[in-house]
């Protein structure tokens, strides 16, 4: 487990727009944290 603080970033987060589909969605690849419904601790 990882021990996180007040007021102490953890990640940073980019957002792309694009004019074309991407050829996999999230959805498609069914990934370990998709569809959760809380916080998720890591499955490693």
């Amino acid at each position: 487990p990882a021990k996180i603080y007040a007021n102490e970033g953890i990640a940073q987060v980019l957002f792309f727009q694009s004019d074309e589909s991407c050829e996999v969605s999230y959805g498609d690849k069914e990934g370990k944290y998709q569809s959760q419904l809380e916080v998720t601790l890591p499955r490693i």
